[in-house]
């Protein structure tokens, strides 16, 4: 009896211990791309060598669980003509408490900080001589912090709301106008270089959806989603979108939603901005998706998703709010042992007057992956963009890069 003590209490300290679930991966992709905007290299290819190394732990318990990720990416920017290293490290920490049945509360923290290649603009900033320079990438921040409650103890209905802060934006000026901003058209041109910016963003957000199952088929549901951002450049923008939804499953392999609502809010100009007034936010939104497999092989292993949106979208460069019309097709094929093939095009259009009318994009997106053995796979992905940013270029802009790398996984267990 006493020879069996150390085993029993050994057994109760590991039983009220939490178990611990970690995995790591090392990603090594070598890429080929046209120059980003920010970039004052001249040559029409440029070569790049990414290496992500990502760490995860769970620990778990009958109540509590908590999940841990670490994810640096260390970008060598023209490795092979003018090296430079770029580290943009994400870090992300979620805890979750059963607090009864039916009710979970958890908290998360989600931070991107470190080096960002801003593709869009050539960003000016000062010297310590007192001139000015063109940053091919700037430092940059994206964090969430975010507390939530999840109610699933209603038969056939999920009950979720959640609330907290975001902050958003480059860290290296300038942040806000040198100079007044005035209306500009499209006879003007683009904006000169001494005049732009880009602003910070910071302020909370709140959402909070509900979903009731009426049948086995048919979901009814409510969506609201509410921000309060203060830009750097003193802009300030007050929204709220709330909007019904229907689900409707036609068969267990075909899915379709339709969600209607109504965008609210108002937003105050940038720092001199003409005219001064605070304008108001108010027009319908609404989106529309069908999920469908596509009839391609014995077992249809191809599935498709449509997707049409009519949404707000904020310009990052000028604070404006207007409806945007967005439109997705998207093709997944899943095989064995992780393989994977992807498949995008998306497009949008700006539904405003003014000095957006006509901006919008069009993207096509590949992504292919090939498992080797268990814990390595190839991996190519490609992307093509055609960008309409007014404020940027008076033409539309092209870019695209292709990708190739290596992908080691290893899953460590269970403790």
């Amino acid at each position: 009896m006493v020879s069996l003590l150390p085993a029993l209490l050994t057994s109760v300290v590991l039983a009220s211990s939490p178990a611990i679930h970690y995995s790591s991966q090392l990603r090594l992709e070598s890429m080929v791309r046209t120059p980003n905007l920010t970039e004052t290299a001249n040559a029409l290819l440029i070569s790049d060598v990414l290496l992500t190394p990502r760490g995860q732990v769970i620990l778990f318990t009958p109540r509590v669980e908590i999940k841990a990720i670490l994810e640096p990416q260390l970008l060598l920017r023209r490795a092979f003509t003018q090296p430079t290293l770029e580290v943009l490290t994400f870090a992300f920490l979620r805890g979750e408490y059963q607090a009864a049945r039916g009710l979970k509360v958890w908290a998360m923290e989600a931070t991107t900080y470190g080096t960002f290649p801003f593709e869009d603009f050539r960003v000016p900033a000062p010297t310590d001589s007192g001139g000015r320079r063109l940053l091919d990438a700037s430092k940059y921040i994206y964090s969430e912090n975010v507390v939530g409650i999840d109610i699933v103890g209603i038969r056939r209905t999920y009950i979720g709301v959640q609330g907290g802060v975001v902050i958003n934006g480059l860290l290296d000026p300038p942040t806000a106008p040198t100079v007044p901003h005035v209306p500009r058209t499209p006879a003007d041109g683009p904006l000169p270089l001494d005049q732009r910016t880009t602003p910070a963003q910071v302020g909370p957000e709140v959402r909070a959806q509900g979903f009731h199952s009426l049948t086995r088929r048919l979901t009814l549901g409510l969506d609201f989603y509410g921000r309060d951002v203060f830009f750097s450049t003193d802009a300030h923008l007050l929204l709220a979108q709330t909007s019904p939804l229907v689900q409707y499953q036609f068969s267990p392999l075909i899915q379709g939603k339709l969600q209607l609502g109504l965008a609210a809010g108002e937003r105050r100009p940038q720092i001199t901005e003409q005219p001064p007034e605070t304008s108001s936010i108010l027009h319908p939104i609404g989106e529309a998706s069908l999920e469908t497999p596509v009839p391609v092989g014995y077992h249809w292993p191809v599935k498709a998703k449509l997707a049409a949106r009519y949404v707000p979208y904020v310009d990052v460069y000028s604070t404006l709010v207007y409806p945007r019309f967005e439109e997705s097709l998207g093709l997944e094929w899943v095989g064995r042992r992780k393989a994977q093939l992807n498949l995008e095009l998306t497009a949008a259009q700006a539904m405003t007057q003014g000095p957006h009318q006509r901006d919008g994009e069009e993207r096509l997106s590949a992504k292919f992956q090939w498992p080797l053995t268990r814990s390595t796979a190839v991996v190519a992905s490609g992307r093509l963009l055609r960008l309409r940013e007014f404020l940027i270029e008076n033409e539309p802009i092209y870019k695209w890069f292709m990708g190739v790398g290596l992908v080691i996984r290893q899953e460590n267990g269970r403790l």
